[in-house]
């Protein structure tokens, strides 16, 4: 059976920054899906215009969370960390091609 230092040995450093990468990205991801879906029911509860502008206007979300931030402070922390983390993610994924390229 192959342990977790088995695994490490095993897989390239490549491999290993890639499979990261990944895990980060799908972990922003869900912050974000699940962020949004809250900004929209809060801001239909408030308004239907907030409620039609955060579902059809691509990031108005996160303006809609920090107008409404004692309203809607649980979606805006799950955008905020969501954006975060992949503006993160991508700068290191960056910063790895430059030092080592393939």
């Amino acid at each position: 059976m192959l342990g977790i230092h088995g695994l490490l040995t095993w897989l390239s450093h490549h491999e290993y920054m890639m499979m990261l990468v990944i895990l980060l990205m799908s972990l922003a991801g869900t912050l974000l899906f699940v962020g949004n879906l809250f900004a929209i029911v809060y801001a239909f509860g408030q308004n239907i215009w907030w409620g039609v502008s955060v579902l059809f206007i691509p990031l108005f979300s996160v303006v809609y969370c920090i107008r409404n931030w004692d309203r809607a402070a649980y979606p805006g922390k799950m955008l905020i960390a969501g954006l975060a983390t992949t503006s993160l993610t991508y700068a290191s994924l960056v910063i790895l091609v430059l030092l080592y390229p393939v």
